[in-house]
């Protein structure tokens, strides 16, 4: 991304001048010099005031006047004769002309050449033309500036006139430059970011609303989400943004959507992961000792980064450990997004694509909740991304120092979070066999990083988290089959889950399908154009990875949450990608080249920079995109569908299953039972009793519920799992699971089509080995007898 041009800070587009063969018709006969003579007629266009002036004055020639002849009233053009060599050489005139009558506004000049044959081929600037056609080297013209610079062809070998003398500087009437932009200019930001704070405040409404079941909730949900995001699009797409200006576009946008996560449980932690740590940081807090064995969560124990951040925020401020936690995630969670600013920045250097590239990560399936919940991939994601900038600076000359912040970043990500370090080996790893592929002679040296990462990893999983190869088998292999599914015609495990409803689908397809037509357009441009941009590359191809994991997302109502988690990763150089293709404006559908080819046409080279009514039909159509890629990520990520604003209690909903009674028996166990006491219930109810409860989770109890009695079977399954209590919500009776799943490895997982029986659940009353001991009016606990 660094070798392309941008357009200035300021947000002024830049117009190319383009060079342009023209028929020999054209030329007139008067036009023609006497042999000898070398004379530059130059016919500038527009009306009968305009005029245009031009100058060449060649080095060693300064006792030779070269003027231009005075023209008689009306005509308007101005003859410049340079001097004469020594020897005599052929014909070099040039003749300048307007195609047709500039617009206002249009600074392009097209210049013909009359002795080039007529191909209809436009040389584009900085590209020398095919042989047999005279080349023009031109550069491009910044708007407000009157000055063209324009380079003759080189003599031949045996001309005497240097090629220092083949310069005419042309001046053409232009608009005013405008007044340079201050670097530190906040521009709109301040009103944009006002406008999608408005939309923050009608999620909020919507939340409460949803919490009294009024019907507006769901209307006044999605109209807020849509101002809150759309109008920090809309900005960022006009290019008229500068690096202050998108950066606070970018970060007060990130701001705002933390405060939507937030504002979902102001009080408390609900989703069982933030519960379990949640625990690790409150065992730290409580002993200051780190790896303090964690029953709800126990790889967490050995990736002790967020706890102790969290920790160490409560212990410094006196907070609560839920509000230290809020404080670090939302932390966190900011400082990522800003260093994928700042990467994509010093990759690119235009601050349209930085901005761009963030906003569309932001429609990534989980980055309003999982990854800014009070998570270990939470506190993980800022030094991924920080070792990914190192890393750029220290390829791009940056020096040592940034090999070593690499290095620290390397560290962190290690101890904070298994699956963010194994992608941060992955991500360095491509970044590095890119650049030995594209790059002569090749950089051995890039490997560096990788390798670190790599023994970094491997040593700390190795000596200390043995435990997390355990801990991955599982979901690995519900991955792996479920990829088995989707590409080996595997038939579905029985319990599958349920299909994806049709409306999310399309919504979520749709936006699939934007993202692919510009990865399409992009990697066909790089691919004709012969890019040799490591980073582009290296884009691309994790843009294809993105799309490969996406796959997981229809496989059921559990895909998207394996796609979701791998989206978190590759939904980075997936941005880069859309944002390449947005802002430089990549054609989807290209012209023809002289052959006839359009697929197979080579690009022009240099950036397309658009103004006027196709850049406004750019903005419109982007900013759409964008925002139903957003709408794809809400209605297909975290909270599901069902639950998108906060309400009454649901069953297995997760948020929605947490509130004062199951937390109320929760704090029961936590002061009457051991802390190593075998407690089972469903999914809500193991969260609370292993987290408030400080109890050893049981989760493989839903034989035991769906039982219709109690037998020797059940009997048996309750002594192999050594359970000591049992946890039953009497309102499992009252609706089906959101999920369809009660309890982890449900047995009836995918099939349940009613809820579960007042008689299942009150069959714990009438077993002899069973004593009721906890009963709040809605949640019973049972104490099983050893026998």
């Amino acid at each position: 991304m660094g070798d392309q041009p941008t357009p200035a800070e300021d947000g002024a587009p830049e117009e190319a001048v383009t060079a342009e063969p023209a028929p020999p018709q054209e030329t007139a006969a008067d036009d023609k010099p006497p042999p000898g003579e070398q004379t530059v007629v130059i016919r500038p266009p527009g009306t009968e005031n305009k005029a245009a002036g031009a100058e060449n004055k060649p080095p060693g020639t300064e006792n030779k006047a070269a003027g231009a002849e005075s023209k008689p009233p009306g005509e308007e053009t101005v003859v410049i004769k340079v001097a004469e060599p020594a020897a005599k050489q052929s014909d070099d005139t040039v003749i300048l002309k307007a195609a047709a009558v500039r617009k206002p506004g249009d600074d392009t000049v097209i210049i013909r050449l009359p002795d080039a044959p007529k191909t209809g081929v436009k040389a584009k600037a900085g590209v020398k033309a095919k042989a047999g056609v005279s080349a023009l080297t031109t550069v491009r013209k910044q708007a407000g500036e009157e000055t063209v610079v324009i380079t003759l062809p080189q003599p031949p070998a045996t001309a005497r006139r240097k090629p220092e003398d083949e310069t005419v500087v042309l001046r053409l009437p232009a608009e005013p430059a405008p007044r340079p932009r201050d670097v530190y200019a906040l521009g709109w930001a301040p009103w944009v970011l006002a406008i999608s704070s408005f939309g923050v405040v009608l999620v909020a409404l919507a939340y409460a609303g949803g919490r009294h079941e009024t019907g507006w909730a769901m209307a006044a949900y999605w109209t807020g989400q849509v101002i809150v995001f759309s109008p920090v699009v809309f900005r960022l797409l006009s290019r008229l943004a500068g690096v202050a200006e998108s950066f606070v576009l970018v970060m007060g946008l990130a701001a705002n959507q933390y405060m939507l996560k937030w504002m979902y449980s102001p009080d408390q932690f609900r989703f069982p992961d933030e519960l379990q740590h949640w625990l690790a940081t409150t065992l730290i807090t409580e002993s200051g000792d780190l790896f303090r064995q964690n029953n709800a969560l126990p790889p967490a124990v050995h990736f002790p980064g967020l706890a102790e951040m969290g920790a160490g925020v409560s212990l410094l401020t006196g907070l609560p450990v839920t509000a230290a936690g809020v404080i670090v995630a939302g932390f966190a969670h900011l400082i990522f997004v800003g260093l994928l600013f700042a990467a994509v920045l010093r990759a690119s250097n235009s601050p349209a694509m930085a901005g761009v590239a963030c906003v569309t990560y932001a429609t990534a399936m989980h980055y309003l909740f999982f990854n800014s919940m009070f998570l270990y991939a939470t506190a993980a994601l800022p030094y991924f991304m920080m070792t990914v900038w190192a890393h750029r600076r220290w390829r791009t000359g940056g020096g040592p120092t940034f090999l070593a912040m690499a290095a620290v970043g390397i560290a962190m990500t290690t101890v904070s979070h298994h699956v963010t370090a194994f992608a941060l080996v992955a991500t360095l790893l491509l970044l590095a066999v890119t650049e030995l592929a594209l790059d002569r002679p090749r950089p051995w040296a890039t490997l560096i990083p990788a390798a670190v990462a790599l023994a970094v990893v491997c040593a700390w999983i190795g000596l200390v988290a043995r435990d997390v190869i355990a801990y991955l088998e599982g979901p690995v292999q519900r991955l792996a089959a479920s990829l088995s599914q989707m590409f080996g015609g595997a038939a579905a495990p029985a319990g599958a889950s349920e299909p994806v409803p049709l409306t999310q689908l399309a919504v979520q397809g749709l936006g699939l399908l934007g993202l692919l037509v510009l990865f399409l357009a992009v990697a066909r441009d790089m691919i004709l154009r012969k890019d040799r941009d490591t980073w582009r590359w290296a884009a691309l191809v994790g843009g294809a990875v993105f799309f490969a994991g996406n796959g997981a997302r229809f496989l059921g109502s559990g895909g998207p949450e394996i796609a979701g988690r791998l989206s978190t990763f590759t939904y980075v150089p997936m941005s880069i990608i859309a944002a390449i293709a947005i802002v430089h404006a990549v054609r989807i559908i290209p012209d023809k080249d002289e052959n006839g080819r359009r697929w197979l046409s080579v690009p022009p080279p240099g950036v397309a920079i658009t103004t006027g009514r196709r850049l406004t039909n750019q903005v419109y159509v982007g900013t759409t995109l964008i925002t139903l890629l957003m709408v794809g990520a809400r209605t297909g990520g975290w909270p599901p569908v069902s639950a998108l604003v906060p309400g009454p209690y649901m069953p297995a909903a997760y948020e929605r299953s947490v509130d004062a009674y199951g937390v109320d028996s929760a704090h029961w166990q936590s002061e009457n039972l051991p802390p190593h006491t075998r407690v089972g219930g469903d999914i809500t109810a193991v969260a609370l009793s292993s987290t408030y409860g400080r109890t050893d989770p049981v989760r493989e109890v839903g034989p035991l519920y769906w039982a219709d009695w109690w037998s020797e079977t059940e009997e048996e399954t309750a002594r192999q799992l050594a359970i000591d209590y049992l946890v039953v919500d009497r309102r499992l009776s009252e609706s089906v699971p959101v999920d369809n799943a009660y309890f982890q490895d449900d047995p009836m997982a995918g099939r349940i089509i009613r809820p579960l029986s007042e008689a299942q659940l009150g069959k714990f009353d009438l077993i002899p080995e069973m004593s009721r001991v906890y009963d709040n009016g809605v949640v019973r606990i049972y104490r099983r007898e050893a026998t």
